[in-house]
């Protein structure tokens, strides 16, 4: 089942202003696997779970076509309000459902995504989509931090920690497999060749 989080226009925006951007060192070594596997030149990308589009953008340079996919529509129109990225489409739809032809996607990317996918119906998908020797990157945010605020970085992670522990009993199934670091599903990913 795909879940509806995170659609409200007010959300959205939020989304966009604050969310983080996965760090250009990850960016470089999901480009250095890609080459390494199936090589130049890189023609399509999708990142599903796009929401307002940080992650689509970090990788749009790098290929022909990038499609950000995404449920919810407010996420979708915030996306599209970044102007520059001329090779960027936005598409409002689910990971377990791409609207791609069998083995025409070079790279597939979720950043702080993955866990809302039904994991089956997704890596079937994945599966099928993906060209001979393309790549999948699954990334999220582990729940462990440090914060760096002046003097007080300290005293605010600790903060973090116990509003964290306190927190944790109700955390949905989904936020504990993004905890997890995705391990069930990097588990499940059918490819002999995957690397963590």
């Amino acid at each position: 089942m795909t879940h509806r989080l995170f659609e409200e226009k007010h959300h959205a925006s939020i989304y966009q202003k604050y969310r983080f951007v996965p760090p250009d060192e990850v960016r470089d070594i999901i480009l250095q696997y890609l080459d390494r596997k199936k090589g130049r030149p890189h023609a399509l990308a999708v990142d599903l779970g796009c929401g307002t589009g940080q992650n689509s953008r970090l990788f749009a340079p790098y290929f022909k076509e990038m499609v950000g996919i995404d449920i919810s529509e407010c996420q979708l129109e915030e996306a599209k309000t970044v102007p520059g990225f001329n090779n960027i489409t936005y598409r409002k739809g689910t990971a377990e459902e791409l609207p791609f032809p069998d083995g025409s996607v070079d790279l597939l990317t979720a950043a702080s995504a993955a866990h809302w996918f039904d994991q089956q119906r997704f890596l079937m998908e994945a599966t099928r989509v993906l060209k001979p020797h393309g790549c999948m990157a699954l990334t999220c945010i582990a729940n462990s931090l440090s914060l760096h605020y002046g003097s007080c970085g300290d005293r605010l992670t600790d903060i973090y920690n116990e509003v964290n522990k306190v927190l944790l009993p109700y955390t949905s199934t989904q936020v504990d497999v993004a905890y997890s670091k995705l391990e069930g599903l990097y588990a499940a990913i059918p490819f002999p060749d995957k690397e963590r």
